[in-house]
């Protein structure tokens, strides 16, 4: 009992050990290209803010993708999660307009680069 524990304890170390190690290798220019890339397709009006309207377009991408039948609806069989339960584009955009608001960290109605690609608020 006592060896399973201490395997189980030693796994996030060797994950977080792992993690730091390739974050090393990654040229810091690297990343920044990925970021910038990302702020860009989200940001579709190229004037370096992300408007909700943008914000919810790109974070619907994935769900038009999934209603295969065009209704609006994503039904159980049209997830990737058994017995998911269904939701509409407007319960999908509600929540998604939320996170919108709490990564708004000052408020303006837009995303800043900074806010965009920092975790969401609670």
């Amino acid at each position: 009992m006592r060896a399973e524990r201490s395997g189980i304890r030693r796994r996030p170390v060797a994950v977080v050990a792992a993690t730091l190690l390739l974050a090393l290798c990654i040229p810091s220019a690297a990343l920044a290209d990925a970021t910038d890339d990302y702020f860009s397709r989200v940001d579709l009006d190229g004037d370096g803010r992300v408007s909700l309207e943008e914000f919810l377009e790109r974070m619907s991408f994935a769900f038009r993708q999934m209603d295969v039948d065009g209704d609006g609806v994503l039904a159980p069989h049209e997830q990737h999660i058994p017995d998911a339960p269904t939701i509409t584009l407007e319960q999908h955009r509600e929540r998604f307009s939320a996170q919108f608001h709490r990564q708004d960290a000052d408020g303006d109605g837009y995303l800043s680069r900074a806010e965009l690609l920092s975790p969401p608020r609670r």
